[in-house]
């Protein structure tokens, strides 16, 4: 019973301490937030605060082009990297945080936000690759994305009602120093969670491999809801702002995303039960513009409301299902494949936010135009995967449980050979980058005159020789062999994925 309910509030063992850390961090981060909202947006008039709006998107998203040309490297190359940069944005934000106490009127004010943001955004990243290396099988890194969402969700709620006490108490001018204790906090359990067993070495920086197709194919789509719910956002603040209805049903609507957004951390396990990441993510996709295109020919109170919780559904399924993508990702390149993802859909939902505040072509035209959109990003996501909610629909009814596809096996003993190669056992990593091709080969059709293939097979002598034990590999060997091996999973994988006629 008492650990039923332990892992109820803290979770999955593996990720407790971060999820200790992450409630921390967000409670933090709330009441830092709730300082800046004053000077950003209702204070001023609706053209002022639009001005405003566009200067704080910019400075959302430059932090993250920024951070993720140092953090993800970093991650990757640093033993415990995601650990080392989860502390260090603590603590850059114990600093930003207390210089912000005596700044929110003043010339200074903008550059601390930016600080506080690089920071943010580098927390962010390492987060996500630390659950990645804490959690790695996919539907336990599902599950815990998703509790650590909810958490964050809680503690950020909580340090608003906090933060909301205050003002009335002290002044919104104690919430920074506030926030840098607990950021303190954070820091100091931070730094108890465990670092990364693996240690890559110099030699694996050359080995060049390609993003999983999963995870390259999914961006797009993840990044079009993203669009959708920067977009939705601001549609709904600007309604609120200009007077134009029912103010209560704008913040019934925006409450409704931050719901939706709960309820996606808590269905996304099931769905992955149910249905294939494919599937997962095209629902992300047509159900929110689905609900988009029926409210908008229903436009009234229920059908906003409605509107936002399905679109903040949407974009926590999908943010969960990318999560639990990263668990395919190498070690060696987790990093770097986090953040530039996460600057994609950065900028994503910062251009759907600047374009409905920039345009602002009222709720039902602006509604219609995020419908559009996100039934487009559905089809086209439908027809790269070759995948159809008809299918996904019957299998689910029939009760047939979602199959890996012919790529899940010939990537994992890749990500295997190049896990066994930074370790310096270069026989085993090629006799097991060998049995990712044989997987491969088992699985889809071969590709006439591929030069992935005849690089392959160049390699025949040194694996062959590597199997019989006649030739020790040195690492130039298990690098060319593990380089051939990826080429061609990425070629086959990419343009072919089909399973052969004997498969």
């Amino acid at each position: 019973m008492w650990s039923r309910l332990t892992a109820t509030v803290v979770g999955p063992r593996s990720i407790r301490r971060l999820t200790i850390v992450h409630a921390v961090d967000d409670f933090a981060d709330a009441l830092i937030t709730l300082s800046l909202i004053g000077s950003l947006f209702f204070s001023v008039s609706l053209e002022a605060s639009r001005t405003r709006i566009l200067l704080y998107l910019l400075l959302t998203a430059a932090p993250l082009a920024v951070v993720a040309q140092v953090v993800g490297p970093a991650l990757d190359r640093i033993r415990a990297g995601a650990r080392f940069v989860l502390v260090s944005s603590l603590a850059a934000r114990v600093v930003f945080a207390l210089l912000l106490a005596s700044s929110l009127l003043s010339l200074a004010f903008y550059p601390l936000v930016f600080g506080i943001l690089l920071a943010r955004k580098a927390y962010s990243l390492a987060k996500t690759a630390l659950v990645a290396q804490l959690a790695p099988e996919r539907a336990e890194l599902a599950a815990a994305s998703g509790h650590l969402a909810r958490t964050g969700t809680i503690a950020g709620g909580v340090g608003t009602a906090v933060g909301g006490g205050l003002i009335a108490l002290v002044g919104v001018r104690w919430l920074p120093v506030v926030a840098a204790a607990f950021f303190v906090c954070a820091g100091l359990l931070a730094w108890r969670i465990a670092a990364s067993a693996v240690e890559t070495r110099v030699e694996s920086a050359v080995i060049r491999v390609e993003t999983p197709v999963d995870v390259r194919r999914a961006a797009p789509a993840v990044a079009t809801i993203r669009a959708a719910e920067g977009a939705l956002t601001f549609l709904l603040a600007l309604s609120i702002k200009r007077g134009g209805g029912d103010k209560w049903i704008f913040i019934a609507a925006l409450v409704a995303a931050g719901v939706g957004t709960f309820l996606g951390t808590m269905v996304t396990p099931r769905l992955h039960r149910a249905f294939s990441t494919d599937g997962i993510l095209l629902l992300s996709l047509v159900v929110p513009g689905a609900m988009t295109a029926f409210g908008v020919l229903t436009i009234g109170s229920f059908s906003i409301v409605a509107i936002a919780l399905t679109i903040g559904l949407g974009g926590s399924v999908a943010a969960r299902a990318m999560d639990a993508l990263y668990g395919d990702v190498p070690h060696m390149m987790r990093g770097r494949v986090i953040s530039r993802n996460e600057l994609v859909f950065q900028l994503a939902n910062v251009t759907g936010a600047a374009v409905a505040v920039l345009v602002y072509p009222g709720p039902r035209v602006g509604f219609a135009t995020v419908g559009a959109v996100l039934i487009l990003g559905g089809i086209t996501y439908a027809s790269e995967v070759r995948l159809s909610l008809r299918h996904e629909a019957g299998r689910w009814l029939l009760g047939q449980r979602p199959h890996a596809g012919n790529r899940a096996l010939p990537l994992a003993l890749l990500a295997e050979a190049i896990r066994v190669a930074e370790q310096g056992d270069h026989d085993v990593s090629v006799v097991v980058a060998a049995s990712a091709v044989q997987a491969l080969v088992a699985r889809t059709v071969v590709a006439p005159g591929s030069t992935t293939q005849a690089a392959w097979d160049s390699l025949s002598e040194v694996v062959d020789g590597v199997v019989a034990g006649t030739r020790p590999p040195a690492a130039a060997d298990s690098l060319a062999v593990i380089n051939a091996a990826a080429a061609l999973i990425a070629e086959r994988l990419l343009h072919v994925g089909e399973p052969t006629s004997h498969s």
